[in-house]
C-alpha cells in the first residue's frame, strides 16, 4: 500500500511531529495520514515503525485539535473507532447479496469429485483456483461507499444480521476508508472473518483468570461474542482482527476505464491487500489442477500449528470470476467454492469424575477426569473446569458424555455436555463444602467465582 519513498516521507513526517512542541489545526491532515500509515504498519503488516507511547503522543495531539473545534471532525478520522457510550441494540440489516454457505469435503475424494462436476459445467480440461485459509472465526460483511465505510453487520441468517458498524470500527485492520475510487468502484460489498489471533487469547484468557473469572473457551468464541457486545470499549479491549477475502457486490463508475482488479479472485485479494486491508495475500496460493490443490491443502494442514491464529480447513476457489457467475450457486451454496476441512479438533468422552486441587492462593479448582481420548495428537485425560459456575453452566454430571475440544496450543476444554444421551444412572457434581487438603471449611468471597481455603496452614499453600 506505501512505496519505499511514501514510508521514508511518513517516517521524516512523524519525527518532525513527535518533535513540535506543540500542534494546531495546520497540522490536522498530517497528523491523521501519519497515525493511518502507522496503523497501517502494526495492524496489518505487524511491523510497527515506532512505539506505542509515540502513537499515543500523535493520537493525543489530534485529539485535541479536535476537541478544540468538533466541525473539523471527519468520519474517517483515526479518532472516530471508539464510540461514546453503549450501544442501545444491533438493528437487523439486509445483505446486498446473501451470505450462503460453502458446500464442505472432508477428503482428497470429495475435492476430486468437485472439480470433475466444475471441469464438466464449465467444459473445461483444467480449471485455475486460488486456495487459501477457512479462518476459524466469526463472519462479518462491510459496505464502503465513495471510499467511506458505510456498514457492518454479522452474518445472521445469511439474508439479513445485525448492523455491528460500531464495534467495526474498533478492529483497527478494518479501515474507516480506502481509495476504491481509484478502481473505479463507487459502492463495494466485502466478505469477511473477524478473529482474535493465539496471542491475544491468551492473553486476554490470563486477565480473566486473574479475576478468578473462568476463561473464554476458544478464540472463535472470543470473537463472536465481541461482535454483540454493547460496550465499544471492551470490544476494542479484545484486540480483534479482521481478515476480507471475498467482494459480492460492487457498483463501478460507468466512466471509469476497465480495470483487471476483480476479473480473477486471486487480483481481487491484491487489489484489498492494496487498500490496506488484510486479505488472505500472502497465505493464497493459485494453481491449475484439483492435484496441485489437494498438495497445497495438505502442505498447510501441517504447517497450521505455526500460524498465529485458528483455521479449520481450506477455502478452494474458482480463480476467474467470469467462470464463476457461468457457474451460478444452489440456494444454499456458489457452485464455484469448496471448503476442505482439517481433521477434526474434537472428540466425545465420558466424563468419570471430578477432582478437586488446592493453589498456592488457596482457590478450588474443580478438574475433569475423562476416558482418555485423542485429539489434535494429544491424548486428553484431565480438563480444568476453573470453577462451579462452569459447571453449572454446562450442566455437567459425572457420567455424562462431552464434547471436548483442543485447538491449536489451547489447553483442551470441555464444549458442552450431551443430555440427550444420558441414561437416568449420571450422578450430580456436588463441589466439597470443605478443603479436600486440610479438611477446613471452604469460603466463597462474593465477588469472586471460586471457593478458597482460607487455612494459612494448609499443605497445599505452604511454600
Amino acid at each position: 500500500m506505501y512505496s519505499n519513498d511514501q514510508t521514508k516521507k511518513l517516517q521524516d513526517l512523524t519525527g518532525r511531529l513527535l518533535k513540535q512542541k506543540s500542534t494546531d489545526k495546520k497540522d490536522l491532515a498530517e497528523l491523521r495520514n501519519v497515525l493511518r500509515f502507522h496503523e497501517y504498519r502494526y495492524y496489518i503488516m505487524s511491523d510497527p515503525l515506532i512505539a506505542d507511547p509515540e502513537y499515543d503522543t500523535l493520537y493525543k495531539a489530534l485529539q485535541h485539535i479536535e476537541a478544540a473545534d468538533p466541525e473539523l471532525v471527519t468520519a474517517d478520522s483515526p479518532t472516530q473507532r471508539v464510540a461514546k457510550g453503549l450501544t442501545k441494540d444491533f438493528p437487523t440489516v439486509a445483505h446486498l447479496v446473501p451470505m450462503l454457505s460453502l458446500e464442505n469435503s472432508y477428503d482428497a475424494d470429495d475435492l476430486i469429485d468437485w472439480d470433475r462436476k466444475v471441469r464438466e459445467l464449465a467444459k473445461l480440461p483444467l480449471v485455475e483456483y486460488c486456495v487459501e485459509p477457512k479462518f476459524d472465526g466469526a463472519s462479518i460483511s462491510v459496505i464502503y461507499e465513495h471510499d467511506m465505510l458505510l456498514r457492518g453487520a454479522t452474518r445472521g441468517n445469511g439474508v439479513a444480521g445485525d448492523d455491528i458498524t460500531t464495534n467495526i470500527k474498533q478492529i483497527r485492520s478494518v479501515p474507516l476508508s480506502a481509495a476504491f475510487s481509484t478502481y473505479g468502484i463507487e459502492m463495494i460489498e466485502i466478505r469477511g472473518e473477524v478473529l482474535m489471533n493465539k496471542n491475544s487469547f491468551k492473553k486476554y484468557n490470563e486477565g480473566l483468570v486473574e479475576q478468578n473469572l473462568a476463561p473464554l473457551a476458544n478464540p472463535r468464541n472470543a470473537a463472536a461474542g465481541a461482535l454483540r457486545i454493547k460496550d465499544s470499549k471492551e470490544v476494542a479491549r479484545r484486540n480483534l482482527e479482521a481478515f476480507l477475502y471475498n467482494v459480492s457486490y460492487h457498483v463501478t463508475d460507468p466512466n471509469f476505464k476497465q480495470n483487471s482488479a476483480l476479473d480473477t479472485h486471486s487480483s481481487m485479494l491484491e487489489m484489498l491487500w492494496n487498500l490496506g486491508f488484510r486479505s488472505p495475500q500472502k497465505e493464497k496460493r493459485v494453481v491449475k489442477g484439483i492435484e496441485a490443490v489437494i498438495a497445497y491443502c495438505n502442505e498447510f494442514e501441517t504447517n497450521r500449528d505455526g500460524l498465529p491464529y485458528e483455521i479449520d480447513g481450506m477455502v478452494v476457489k474458482v480463480n476467474d470470476i467470469e467462470l464463476q457467475d457461468r457457474l451460478g450457486m444452489t440456494t444454499h451454496h456458489p457452485r464455484w467454492a469448496m471448503a476442505y476441512k482439517f481433521k477434526a479438533r474434537q472428540a466425545t468422552s465420558k466424563l468419570r469424575a471430578v477432582e478437586y486441587q488446592v493453589g498456592r492462593t488457596g482457590s478450588v479448582t474443580p478438574v475433569a477426569k475423562i476416558e482418555p481420548v485423542p485429539i489434535g495428537g494429544v491424548t486428553v485425560g484431565s480438563i480444568s473446569l476453573f470453577n462451579e459456575d462452569v459447571i453449572r453452566e454446562k450442566d455437567l454430571m459425572i457420567g455424562d458424555t462431552v464434547l471436548v475440544e483442543r485447538a491449536g496450543d489451547v489447553i483442551p476444554y470441555i464444549v458442552k455436555s450431551m443430555p440427550e444421551l444420558r441414561t437416568g444412572r449420571e450422578q450430580p457434581i456436588v463441589f466439597p463444602k470443605r478443603c479436600p487438603v486440610c479438611d477446613d471449611q471452604l469460603v466463597k468471597p462474593a465477588e469472586e467465582a471460586v471457593w478458597r481455603c482460607v487455612n494459612i496452614n494448609c499443605k497445599a499453600q505452604v511454600v
